[in-house]
């Protein structure tokens, strides 16, 4: 999971939700918050947004104030000028006026005043101080300096992923801070990207396709892939030949020898099409779930929602399929491991761990 505020367009991210946390409205507005099983009425007016994470969820109330959700405790962290907000697996990093702050199990810092700009990961925030021009990291409880611009800028061009930073300096040399450490990767990128343990790179000199993981180096392709695109410890590519691979547990396993009709990573899953038929790789193994390609689907972590040709409520789950609902649903949402929809006239539901709540 990351989340990237740039004024600039020089860098890239995405958001994401958490594990078995989540939110939802009933018939009244009320806002309700399911924790783990257990639903309970935290608002009676509608709030404004919310957004849910690993370990926390945060929301604007109906008068503006900024709450969060917390070892099942509602604690009241702002009262006006809330800007942007993002929750992640263990973080909620949030803006008041021009000061940047984190809330990282249960306390709040300060992190910077008048960021040029930051980025958001599970565990893990970067962002450039314009004051002292440092390109830093927050990770584990601490603040450390990566980079420095007092002479130039410190990153040309930057990627913030679950656990770990990527960057290109002045020189072009492709930096990653992963575990308290800085790694040199590579000289001359062409394109990089970063995930949970997990960074690819293509050097643009040869057109090699590296891959790090956990610590370790590995030369996937001698030449550029097609495409590639990354997940929770693993990247799923297609080669140059047009083979549809996946990197996982140290070793590329070849999925198929042509180019899948689409294909999508989300956290643990790779998500593709093969010859109409709807597939799932998942933990290093392949699930064929139906003979034809939903038109949507909603997927987190480990967890896949659609609808299926007879209108019910399908779900993937840790290699697990599930029939939630056998009538029409709608406002289906896939937060980390738990997918709210709602039924009939206006009764909300929640799969929560193979149950329905």
């Amino acid at each position: 999971m990351k989340w990237l505020h740039i004024p600039a367009l020089l860098f890239a991210s995405a958001a994401a939700f958490g594990q078995n946390l989540t939110a939802f409205s009933d018939y009244q507005d009320h806002f309700y918050i399911f924790d783990d099983g257990a639903s309970v009425r935290r608002e009676y007016q509608p709030v404004k947004s919310f957004k849910s994470g690993g370990k926390c969820l945060a929301y604007v109330d109906n008068l503006g104030k900024f709450k969060i959700y917390f070892n099942g405790e509602i604690k009241e962290l702002e009262r006006f000028n809330i800007g942007n907000y993002a929750v992640t697996e263990n973080l909620v990093v949030y803006k008041v006026d021009q000061e940047l702050l984190v809330f990282d199990n249960g306390k709040v810092r300060s992190l910077v005043y008048h960021p040029a700009f930051y980025g958001v990961g599970d565990s893990i925030v970067a962002y450039l101080d314009r004051a002292s021009k440092y390109l830093k990291v927050y990770y584990n409880g601490n603040i450390t300096p990566i980079a420095d611009g007092l002479v130039s800028v410190p990153a040309k061009s930057l990627r913030v992923g679950d656990n770990n930073v990527a960057f290109v300096d002045s020189e072009d040399k492709l930096y990653l801070f992963y575990r308290g450490r800085i790694e040199e990767l590579i000289y001359n990128p062409l394109n990089f990207r970063v995930s949970l343990n997990t960074a690819a790179f293509v050097d643009a000199s040869s057109g090699e396709f590296g891959i790090f993981h956990k610590g370790e180096i590995y030369e996937a392709e001698t030449f550029q892939p097609a495409s590639y695109k990354m997940g929770d410890d693993l990247v799923a590519y297609v080669d140059e030949s047009g083979s549809f691979k996946v990197f996982f547990n140290g070793e590329v396993n070849i999925i198929s020898s042509f180019e899948p009709e689409f294909y999508k990573v989300i956290d643990d899953m790779v998500i593709y099409g093969e010859n109409s038929f709807f597939k799932v790789y998942y933990q290093g193994e392949e699930y064929t779930l139906e003979n034809y390609i939903p038109v949507k689907f909603y997927a987190d972590e480990a967890t896949l929602a659609y609808i299926d040709q007879l209108g019910f409520l399908q779900c993937f789950y840790k290699g697990e399929t599930h029939v939630l609902s056998d009538e029409a649903v709608r406002e289906i949402t896939v937060a980390g491991n738990t997918v709210a929809y709602k039924v009939g006239l206006n009764t909300n539901k929640v799969f929560c761990k193979g149950q329905i709540y």
